[in-house]
């Protein structure tokens, strides 16, 4: 009888142990996919965010174009009347509800104030020029100058602010001072516009004017500044249209601004005492700049975001059997490696088509596209952009007198001197093509110190080129070009300068640098 008994309670212990192992294998890879699953919903939470916070910045700029191109159109009048500004802003306010009002605001001197309160008070009777005080506007106290707004529009919703003094407070008169001083358009700090829904925050934004003498260079040093061009913007308007125009109740989303020490909250869409926030996954989009403030996007997902994302996987693995997980764990581990291998492979074919086979520097494709890109951000960002094209002097008599294998090895070497000049990760040296080269620098204002170090350095390495009636080593010429800041200009000019100056050095005797 005992003798039965043992198998049978052997088997039990056996079907026992094995069960609470296939449970414990069960519930530990329940557990793994669970915080995979819970690391690939913050990713994608953040890559939400992140993509919000473009928009929003995309929309703010957008919006400051308008800004821009008023002030532009400002620029060519003689003379501004207010029938001419409310023409000029009418319509761009019917479209772009995230404005709330445009103003035009000249610079006026203490000894000319009388006379301007004069000549507005013809067109409007109660005109004077204020300030804020303890109890509201008050006359302006005495100054070296103003800036009263003269002209606002809509001026029913905002004929109180007529003869503001915008300099009469500390952090707007700062931003003017340094919008005319840098001649670019300058942000406030966030300022509550009572009159909106919800208290919502906005941003005054200062775009300087000034006059040009004749014959002079066009720049803010030789100018005389008259006055500023104003945009009162709406942050949640701007949101709104960033973002869409329903509202999410499943993510508590604020708008700030941390220029320098300051953190004011700009834009949020709703009320962090409320329950059911999940505060620990708070996410800080990158920063970006507007009109001389630095705005970040953040975000508080809610609990309900959080379950809504999450699937049943992992309960469905953790009450499956040892089999099944095997089987699922099997198929992850395969798909996996598969995909590892598809994209190692993916990898290595994109950086075959973008490098030269022969000299191992990124090829024509990828020169082409990294120079439109730079071109773009240099125009975006306002920064210079240099290129340098270089030709090996005389190459078709050293293939003649070497042969094509021995020229094949003279372009590797040259590759390898241009691409030891190059410091900067920004810089590119490509193979434009045959015993062409190019170098595309960003960021650069003088590129000629590193042509000029080119060419020595290929001079130094004494490459013998009997054959050259330049040199009885191989030489280079090169043809330095670069566009400065806030000129626009297209990939292919930039090329056909640098092309240009590169045949200039050539015809007149190569080895040299002509451009720069």
């Amino acid at each position: 009888m005992s003798d039965v008994r043992f198998p049978k309670r052997r088997i039990i212990i056996s079907a026992v142990v094995a069960l609470l192992a296939g449970v414990a294998i069960s519930l530990a890879l329940g557990r793994l996919l669970y915080s995979e699953e819970s690391r690939t919903v913050t990713l994608e939470f953040k890559a939400d965010i992140d993509q919000l916070s473009a928009s929003i910045e995309r929309e703010v700029l957008l919006n400051l174009e308008i800004l821009y191109a008023l002030k532009a159109a400002v620029g060519t009048m003689p003379d501004m009347t207010r029938d001419r500004f409310e023409t000029l802003t009418r319509k761009v306010l019917d479209r772009s509800p995230a404005i709330q009002a445009f103003a035009w605001a000249p610079i006026v001197e203490r000894d000319q104030l009388p006379e301007f309160i004069r000549e507005q008070r013809m067109t409007y009777p109660e005109f004077s020029v204020t300030e804020a005080g303890a109890e509201g506007l008050s006359p302006v106290r005495a100054r070296a100058e103003y800036v009263p707004v003269q002209y606002i529009e809509p001026l029913a919703d905002n004929r109180a602010a007529l003869g503001f003094d915008l300099a009469s407070e500390a952090s707007r008169r700062k931003a003017l001072t340094r919008a005319g001083e840098s001649g670019e358009m300058v942000a406030t700090a966030g300022i509550r516009l009572v009159q909106e829904p919800e208290d919502q925050n906005g941003f005054l934004v200062f775009a300087p004017l000034y006059e040009f003498a004749p014959g002079t260079s066009g720049t803010v040093a030789d100018s005389h500044q008259t006055g500023f061009i104003n945009g009162v913007f709406r942050v949640g308007e701007l949101v709104k249209q960033a973002v869409g125009s329903e509202r999410r109740t499943d993510l508590l989303l604020e708008v700030i601004d941390r220029t320098g020490d300051e953190e004011t909250v700009l834009y949020r869409s709703g009320r962090p005492d409320a329950p059911g926030w999940r505060f620990e996954d708070r996410y800080r989009a990158g920063q970006f700049e507007i009109a001389g403030r630095q705005w970040s996007v953040e975000a508080v997902p809610s609990e309900g975001l959080i379950k809504e994302r999450r699937g049943l996987l992992p309960i469905f693995v953790s009450s499956a059997g040892i089999v099944l997980v095997c089987v699922v764990v099997g198929y992850f581990l395969a798909g996996a490696r598969r995909n590892a291998q598809l994209s190692e492979a993916k990898a290595e074919l994109e950086q075959i088509s973008l490098t030269d086979s022969l000299t191992g520097l990124a090829n024509r494709r990828h020169f082409d596209a990294v120079l439109k890109q730079e071109v773009r951000r240099a125009s975006r960002e306002k920064t210079p952009l240099s290129l340098l094209m270089i030709d090996i002097d005389y190459f078709k008599e050293y293939n003649d007198e070497y042969g094509h294998p021995a020229g094949d090895q003279c372009l590797v070497q040259v590759a390898e001197i241009l691409g030891a000049m190059i410091k900067r990760p920004a810089d590119l040296v490509a193979r434009y093509g045959g015993e062409e080269f190019a170098i595309i620098l960003p960021d650069t204002a003088n590129p000629t110190p590193i042509a000029k170090a080119c060419r020595k350095a290929v001079l130094d390495r004494g490459i013998p080129h009997p054959r050259s009636p330049v040199a009885d080593i191989v030489t280079i010429s090169l043809g330095v070009t670069t566009i400065p800041p806030e000129t626009e200009v297209d990939p292919g000019e930039v090329v056909d300068r640098a092309d240009k100056l590169l045949y200039e050095a050539k015809a007149s005797g190569r080895n040299r640098v002509c451009g720069g």
